[in-house]
C-alpha cells in the first residue's frame, strides 16, 4: 500500500511538472494595445521587473514600455550574478538602461534601480 501511494505521489509531481512544459502558456508579440484590452486596475499598482540586462537591448525597452502602460510605477532591477563574468559593469548597465529609458516619451513612470 505504501509503495502505491509514493507511486501516485510520483504522477502527481510529474504531471504538475512536466505540464508547463509541454503546454506552455504562449504570448505573441506585439502584444495587445490598451484599446484592445479589458480594462483592469492595475493602473494602481507597481511591478518590477528584474533581470541582468546584459545589454539592455529593445527587447528590455518593449517590455518596460508594455508594463509602464499598464500600470502606475514601474521599477527595473538590474542584477549582478557573481558566479558569471559581464563585459559591462552592473553600473555601466544601469545607465545605459537609463538613458533607453530616457529617449523614449513612453516611459515616464519607469525607474532603474541597481546595487
Amino acid at each position: 500500500m505504501a509503495s502505491y501511494i509514493v507511486g501516485g505521489s510520483f504522477i502527481v509531481a510529474v504531471v504538475i511538472l512536466v505540464k508547463p512544459i509541454l503546454f506552455p502558456i504562449i504570448i505573441s508579440f506585439p502584444w495587445p494595445k490598451e484599446e484592445d484590452t479589458p480594462k483592469k486596475t492595475s493602473r494602481d499598482k507597481i511591478v518590477i521587473l528584474a533581470g541582468s540586462y546584459n545589454p539592455p537591448h529593445l527587447g528590455h525597452l518593449a517590455m518596460l514600455q508594455y508594463l509602464s502602460q499598464r500600470y502606475e510605477r514601474v521599477i527595473a532591477v538590474v542584477g549582478f550574478n557573481p558566479n558569471k563574468k559581464y563585459l559591462v559593469t552592473p553600473v555601466q548597465r544601469q545607465r545605459l538602461l537609463e538613458r533607453m529609458i530616457q529617449s523614449t516619451t513612453d516611459c515616464t513612470n519607469v525607474e532603474v534601480a541597481g546595487r
